[in-house]
């Protein structure tokens, strides 16, 4: 832990030029990111056929990148294959919609880029979804392997302790997946962010609305395999980019409420 302070201090004693360091997992001027381009508008492909995907995180990355001075490529994975992907040298980094958890960090470096509020997704003429007590008795969209579908989950154990209807959960690979089942009524809500949610009404008007918003207690990390030393630089770099306006701009670009670029990490 006092290697990394003075790490810090040191990093913050020096002028953005000076320290454009290089994290360690950077070899041959080239850098590969993992993402699961599912997850609109974070990471998606714009049109099907697509072979490049765009996004805020592809952008994040991008802009890390050109710090670094490395050549940015993308791996596409499924969100259940990021960081065993990044485990087995798939790739260098992951930003993938991806919250900073305790589980994770177990195992890998992350950094957190965004703070975010999950939100119950629901058709707009839904009327009988205000909160997660009218989940009881309902089908629930999730992506699997995500944290979304540990809370449902945990939230179908509570209903059944307190001996309410049952909560069906329905988890499907990819995050694009779960409005679909909404749309053709197969769920009657759906957990996602509220970054997807305020896409959505950009590029789907009048097709869904928030039913119930969480606490903004959840962070995107970018993750990386266990070095104090370039999380210690990653952090630096991540926030010399929101001081810029460098994440605000990707946010209103990527149509993301402008809460989430401009919340505290911490």
């Amino acid at each position: 832990m006092k290697f990394v302070r003075l790490l810090a201090l040191a990093l913050a004693l020096l002028p953005m030029a000076a320290r454009a360091a290089s994290p360690s997992f950077i070899h041959g001027g080239q850098v590969t990111m993992c993402t699961d381009p599912t997850y609109p508008p974070m990471e998606m492909y714009t049109h099907p056929g697509d072979k490049t995907p765009v996004g805020f995180d592809i952008d994040l990355g991008a802009a890390l990148a050109k710090i670094w001075g490395a050549k940015f490529t993308v791996e596409s994975l499924e969100f259940t294959g990021l960081l065993p992907g990044l485990g087995g040298g798939r790739c260098d980094f992951v930003i993938s919609g991806m919250f900073v958890t305790p589980a994770r960090t177990k195992v890998f470096d992350a950094v957190p880029y965004l703070r975010s509020s999950m939100v119950l997704l629901v058709r707009a003429d839904n009327s009988s979804v205000h909160g997660p007590d009218d989940l009881a008795g309902k089908v629930l969209a999730v992506q699997s392997g995500t944290v979304y579908e540990q809370r449902a989950r945990a939230l179908a154990k509570e209903f059944a302790s307190a001996g309410k209807p049952a909560l069906t959960i329905q988890a499907y690979p990819k995050g694009t997946d779960v409005a679909e089942q909404l749309l053709t009524g197969r769920a009657q809500a759906g957990i996602t962010q509220d970054t997807e949610a305020a896409y959505r009404a950009v590029v789907e008007p009048g097709k869904f609305k928030i039913a119930y918003a969480y606490p903004p207690t959840d962070s995107f990390g970018i993750y990386f395999r266990k070095s104090p030393a370039d999380r210690v630089l990653i952090e630096s770099e991540v926030d010399q980019l929101r001081k810029d306006g460098v994440v605000g701009k990707l946010a209103t670009k990527w149509h993301l409420p402008e809460v989430d670029a401009t919340a505290p990490l911490d």
